[in-house]
């Protein structure tokens, strides 16, 4: 599917169907986001994607629901989980296109092997004067409860002098397998964020609960802000790779389908999760 150009004022934005990813977004024509090389067509390389009907992982790509074993696809091999849910994986369907508003939409029957629950996805991108606003929701389809989570996954621009400030209450520790401990840890393990701080020289790939749904990142370059609703929690994803900074909104931590951690959505009604990206220059 051809990409979708979106403008508005000093904003500029890249859509791509496959995966419902946001393929660049710039201000005053300076990354916002990181951009997504031409041809490229992986949500890996992405400026966002969506994660929808769950985020993160789900060990052994497994969960038991009213005494049923759900098996998942392991959808990112090597690794023996499945993550991220479907939407990034799957094609969209343009709903509508304006010169700066795109509506997506992503549908699941529930049949076959993998998650046995029909639902619908949607995804609105806006650009306005205020910055570029992505909502994600999910609707179920299907007769029963089901469990569902959506987060999306921004790739923020990263500098060597990158400063981060938000405010949660705790981390969500993680094993190698980076499947939640059952542990919590102090807010500030990886740095004092809620006062601004740079990132350590250490893997951050770790959900921070009860976030306010403010963040900012700060860099020679300016300011990037981040609001969300609907989302509790943020993932702060921060490797070595020094262009990689991601601060996921999400709305339960990860492997909330085993551990009770995520929304159970009725049928017929619909969840929904908001994030405005705003930027200002230095």
């Amino acid at each position: 599917m051809p990409e979708i150009k979106l403008e508005h004022g000093n904003w500029r934005a890249r859509v791509l169907p496959h995966g419902g990813l946001l393929g660049a977004l710039d201000f005053g024509g300076i990354p916002v986001l990181r951009s997504m090389a031409s041809g490229a067509h992986s949500a890996l390389e992405a400026a966002c994607f969506p994660m929808v009907p769950w985020c993160n992982r789900i060990a052994d790509a497994r969960f038991t629901w009213e005494g049923a074993m759900v098996a998942l696809a392991r959808n990112f091999l090597p690794e023996p989980h499945a993550i991220h849910g479907h939407g990034w994986q799957s094609d969209w369907a343009v709903e509508f296109q304006g010169s700066d508003t795109c509506e997506l939409a992503h549908r699941h029957d529930g049949a076959g092997p993998g998650w046995p629950w029909a639902y619908e996805a949607r995804q609105t991108i806006a650009l306005s004067d205020a910055g570029c606003t992505i909502t994600l929701s999910v609707t179920n389809l299907s007769g029963r409860l089901m469990p569902a989570g959506l987060g999306l996954h921004p790739y923020l621009r990263r500098r060597p002098g990158s400063r981060l400030r938000f405010i949660a209450a705790q981390v969500v520790d993680v094993g190698t397998d980076m499947i939640p401990t059952g542990d919590l840890l102090p807010a500030d393990r990886f740095g004092p964020f809620a006062k601004g701080a740079g990132l350590p020289d250490e893997l951050i790939d770790h959900c921070f609960t009860d976030w306010d749904g403010v963040a900012g990142v700060t860099d020679d370059l300016g300011t990037i802000g981040l609001r969300a609703q609907g989302a509790t929690g943020l993932h702060l994803y921060a490797p070595d790779d020094p262009a990689i900074l991601c601060l996921e909104p999400v709305n339960h931590c990860p492997d909330g389908a085993n551990t009770g951690a995520m929304t159970l959505c009725a049928p017929g009604e619909t969840m929904h999760l908001s994030l405005r990206i705003e930027a200002s220059a230095a």
